[in-house]
């Protein structure tokens, strides 16, 4: 008899799973939404390990609960479904930034440099009016720079505040969405610069003294009350 053949996979077929989390993601990801117990039967471990998993992902916003409609004369709690978040896309391979990237190659190419400059003053346009709807009028510092963090967490830079000496405070972005783009025209940094200063208002001095593209592992802004007049230069007087 001759021995079996070992059968082929699938081209289509998913590759094995490096975790829990990433087995779960990937379920979820290919066949939609899925009850706690039919994650645990296909996984082969306990509801309670698929729980805690649900739970972690839950408080990374990965996941969300998706209670089943309520059916006439069906007893027992609602069985709850679990479904992917809008945010879960980070997680999966993602040609955004690479396509972003040459889009604005080829902007730069057909516009030159003029076009490029539009296109970033209408963004930085944009920012400001979004920005300045989500600030309270009349602010003060604190709240404000406390307010532009939450705006710029919720984009992705996984922002952080720090207080410091004499009232001011350092914003901290640990991330940055857009640094394939950034890369690509560096104008961008310079216009998140100046929003951050419309934003603050003329009470406030804004300057860089982290940037990601210069080889820091973030980038980090120096708020504090006073005059905008040094606003981007450098103690040494170069321009950041």
């Amino acid at each position: 008899m001759k021995p079996a053949k070992p059968e082929s996979r699938s081209k289509s077929a998913p590759a094995p799973y490096k975790s829990t989390r990433h087995a779960i993601l990937d379920i979820l990801k290919r066949e939609g939404a899925q009850d706690a117990k039919g994650l645990a039967k296909r996984l082969g471990i306990t509801p309670m390990a698929v729980g805690l998993q649900l739970s972690s992902l839950v408080e990374e916003k990965l996941v969300a609960a998706q209670p089943e409609p309520a059916q006439p004369g069906k007893r027992g709690r609602p069985v709850h479904r679990w479904v992917l978040t809008d945010a879960a896309n980070r997680v999966f391979p993602d040609a955004h930034a690479v396509l972003t990237a040459g889009l604005l190659g080829s902007l730069q190419e057909i516009y030159g440099p003029k076009g490029m400059q539009k296109l970033l003053d209408a963004r930085t346009r944009h920012q400001e009016e979004e920005y300045g709807k989500a600030i309270p009028p009349g602010a003060g510092l604190k709240e404000r720079v406390k307010a532009l963090a939450e705006i710029r967490d919720r984009e992705g830079y996984m922002t952080e505040i720090e207080p410091t000496p004499g009232g001011g405070f350092r914003l901290i972005e640990n991330h940055c969405p857009i640094c394939t783009a950034a890369k690509t025209c560096q104008g961008f940094c310079q216009s998140e610069w100046q929003v951050f200063s419309k934003v603050m208002g003329p009470g406030a001095t804004v300057t860089r003294e982290e940037h990601l593209l210069s080889g820091a592992r973030r980038c980090v802004y120096s708020i504090r009350p006073g005059g905008a007049a040094g606003n981007g230069v450098k103690p040494n007087g170069g321009v950041r």
